[in-house]
């Protein structure tokens, strides 16, 4: 991949972000997993249209909106509040949360509690783009939400909840105390915390300054996984705005040692970069580590966490220089396109097939912690003719303005999957000798490049074409094939 700076090109990736956001403010995408493995392919569902988990990117425009005030911005995030808002269910959650598995799922409280996020987070930093009426709008949405998700748990913690959509939930709590005169939360917000540090806090992985979180609290009495590293802003946010609205030192020191738990869990990948753990197994005294595969577009969540205990320490020289460790990782992975590279590890589409939710997580936290150059919006708001390549030797993505496709090099595997960003569908094309429909002519890919993978090398077989090539894995890209 092109050798970059210790910082992300964050506004390459805001441009690459508003490239799949539809006319109504819908964020489309293909919707990767690359912490689990799946996507809505291995579904057979098809989706690739909006989902609640990208919602994090209205936060971000919206504090770069707060930035650099602009009216193309302004009305594009506007679009995405009201798509988010407006979207929602007969029973009361939100459409479109079913992420990985597309519209197979249509339940969950970590997808609805993200785009509740995205909504507050969203008021919160451009609040005044909107009238007062429109607030009140975003803000009964946000409660009537909320009310539709005490179908999980009554509304509180438990046991047999998953930790990090139980925190989403208060975080949201959080966030729509602070901006409306709903008192209906503040007891038991605070009630909350303390429950979730009894039900799933673990002190002593990998060492007694740190602490991780059961995924299932009810997993302490048998043994089982500790959250996966890119879930611990959900936590650690929470608990950091808590500490400040209700005096609690204690939530505070809680969060910095997720921090250290995330910290002193990271690993150095091939190209000596450093990486979030996956998870640990924990079961009595025993605790093992699983660092791969494992995300890299995705980390953004526990950055933003990270970046909220920074700005209450000023002396936190280890977690600052983690901090600063993981910048690198982003610079490193970032292709020429302006999108992560997804993960390493799989060997196959969910290493190179960019999730505009994970991304959107990536984008929120980098715009928080960024000063954005006077020219963002205008670079965003561009147009480039080029078309991006990520290749490795089993998999590789290509995109231009509209479209995408997920495909395998020459012989190297059976991925034939095409789409456009302005649609919510998908699909794949079959071998002609099938009798599987062929693929609408709507989702082709004109001349989509096709490459070889040999034993020397990636090599381009046709048709030749200007192109700008990341590589992830360990063969290099040749170019053009040569011929007589």
């Amino acid at each position: 991949m092109t050798v970059r700076p210790d910082t992300p090109d964050v506004t390459e990736l805001a441009r690459w972000m508003r490239g799949w956001v539809g006319e109504d403010g819908q964020i489309r995408g293909f919707h990767n997993h690359s912490v689990w493995g799946t996507n809505p392919y291995t579904f057979q569902d098809f989706t690739s249209g909006h989902q609640a988990f990208s919602a994090p990117a209205i936060a971000a425009f919206a504090e770069a909106l707060a930035q650099h005030p602009d009216d193309r911005a302004a009305a594009l995030w506007r679009r995405m509040m009201f798509y988010q808002a407006r979207t929602v269910q007969a029973d009361g959650q939100y459409e479109h949360i079913g992420f990985q598995v597309g519209e197979s799922a249509t339940s969950g409280l970590i997808h609805n509690m993200v785009g509740n996020i995205g909504l507050l987070e969203g008021l919160r930093a451009a609040g005044d783009h909107m009238s007062d009426d429109e607030r009140s709008e975003i803000l009964a949405a946000v409660r009537a939400n909320l009310d539709a998700c005490r179908v999980y748990g009554g509304g509180r913690p438990t046991a047999d909840g998953t930790c990090n959509q139980e925190y989403a939930r208060v975080w949201a709590k959080l966030r729509y105390a602070e901006l409306s005169d709903d008192r209906a939360f503040d007891v038991e917000i605070e009630q909350d915390l303390d429950d979730l540090i009894r039900l799933c806090s673990v002190r002593g992985v990998p060492d007694g300054d740190c602490v991780g979180t059961y995924r299932v609290g009810a997993d302490r009495a048998t043994g089982g996984i500790l959250e996966p590293a890119e879930y611990y802003g959900l936590m650690v946010v929470p608990l950091m705005i808590a500490a400040d609205r209700y005096g609690r030192p204690d939530f505070a020191d809680e969060a910095r040692a997720m921090c250290l738990h995330i910290a002193r869990s990271a690993w150095r990948d091939d190209r000596n970069l450093t990486r979030y753990h996956r998870y640990w197994y924990v079961a009595g005294d025993a605790s093992h580590v699983s660092t791969t595969p494992m995300l890299i577009a995705g980390m953004g969540l526990t950055l933003r966490g990270l970046d909220e205990v920074l700005e209450r320490i000023d002396d936190d020289d280890e977690l600052r220089r983690f901090r600063a460790d993981i910048m690198r990782t982003y610079a490193g992975y970032q292709t020429n396109g302006g999108f992560f590279a997804s993960a390493t590890g799989w060997h196959n589409e969910a290493d190179v097939a960019p999730s505009t939710a994970w991304h959107a997580h990536d984008l929120m936290a980098l715009v928080h912690g960024t000063t954005l150059p006077d020219d963002f919006w205008d670079r965003v708001f561009s147009h480039t003719d080029r078309r991006s390549v990520l290749l490795s030797d089993r998999a590789y993505w290509v995109e231009d303005t509209d479209r995408w496709a997920i495909l395998s090099p020459w012989t190297a595997g059976d991925l034939s999957i095409y789409g456009r960003k302005d649609r919510d569908v998908f699909g794949r094309e079959y071998f002609a000798w099938t009798d599987k429909e062929q693929l609408p002519e709507e989702l082709r890919f004109p001349d989509v490049p096709v490459f070889f993978a040999a034993d020397d090398g990636l090599y381009l077989i046709g048709p030749e074409q200007d192109l700008d090539v990341d590589v992830l894995g360990p063969l290099p890209y040749r170019g053009p094939i040569k011929r007589p």
